[in-house]
């Protein structure tokens, strides 16, 4: 008899797959253009890590993703040149496991057309403000199979790796803080330097994952996750801005299991409750 999860996937896959295009090439995700924003502990982030609630998370994906992918002109066209690029990278007809769903969902996120992931890093850093806002955020599916693939695609070896950011903001950083949203950087200094130096930064993480066999450009690219935290080491201005040294210090997930409305109220899940303004 056919796997349940086996079918669910092959349900997703097949109701999504029409309609699937070439790639155009454009920018990733490395760099962010707004002025003055504050980097620090991002209370506000939807950082579900989803402990405690995995199965029951998995039990309705089937249904959300289909649901959002029905809403979300931009995440179904998104999702449908993913799953086109991984049909090509794997010579797989669709995807088996929560594994190759969740390689789908970072091909969606580094993908060039349509350019998903600013409405999607927008949105998931101000999701977890409240109640609410969680209910509004339409990509829930697509940041349960991120999160899942931080937590699934790790190295083995578990060390931590350094890696660096571009981008065209000079930061007001404090001394803690989070990205408060998923997070391109390189392996590659000068693959980084590309997307501008007003602020770059050095970081070593300990959760990011090796995403550049699913990912449309050749960066080393690493994906860092909304949850890990980085404590500042040393800030060096530039003649193009700063450049911020930080190492990872660890993960925390204010709003875990946040569908099942938990995360709220516990005011002691994370330092340092600000807010990123970004």
């Amino acid at each position: 008899m056919e796997n349940p999860q086996h079918v669910t996937f092959l349900l997703v896959a097949f109701i999504v797959s029409s309609a699937q295009g070439t790639a155009k090439a454009g920018s990733s995700e490395m760099s962010t253009n707004r002025s003055q924003p504050i980097l620090n502990m991002a209370h506000y982030s939807l950082d579900d890590k989803y402990e405690g609630c995995l199965e029951s998370m998995q039990s309705i994906l089937t249904s959300l993703i289909l649901s959002e992918l029905n809403i979300s002109k931009i995440y179904k066209e998104a999702w449908e040149e993913a799953l086109f690029n991984w049909q090509e990278n794997q010579s797989k007809l669709y995807p088996k496991n929560m594994e190759e769903l969740s390689e789908v969902a970072i091909w969606a996120y580094t993908g060039a057309y349509p350019s998903l992931y600013r409405k999607f890093n927008a949105a998931t850093r101000t999701a977890g403000k409240g109640p609410e806002e969680y209910e509004a955020y339409p990509f829930k599916s697509l940041h349960f199979l991120l999160t899942q693939a931080t937590l699934s695609f790790k190295r083995k070896d578990h060390k931590c790796v350094k890696v660096y950011r571009g981008t065209g903001v000079k930061f007001s950083i404090n001394d803690l803080f989070r990205f408060g949203q998923f997070t391109s950087t390189s392996e590659n200094s000068t693959v980084a330097e590309v997307f501008q130096t007003v602020t770059f930064f050095k970081l070593f993480t300990c959760e990011g994952i090796d995403i550049s066999e699913m990912s449309l450009f050749q960066e080393e690219e690493v994906l860092v996750p909304p949850y890990e935290i980085f404590k500042v080491t040393s800030v060096e201005d530039t003649p193009d801005g700063q450049t911020v040294d930080a190492k990872s210090v660890g993960t925390c997930s204010y709003h875990n299991c946040a569908f099942e409305g938990k995360g709220w109220d516990n005011n002691q899940a994370c330092p340092g409750h600000q807010v990123l303004y970004l």
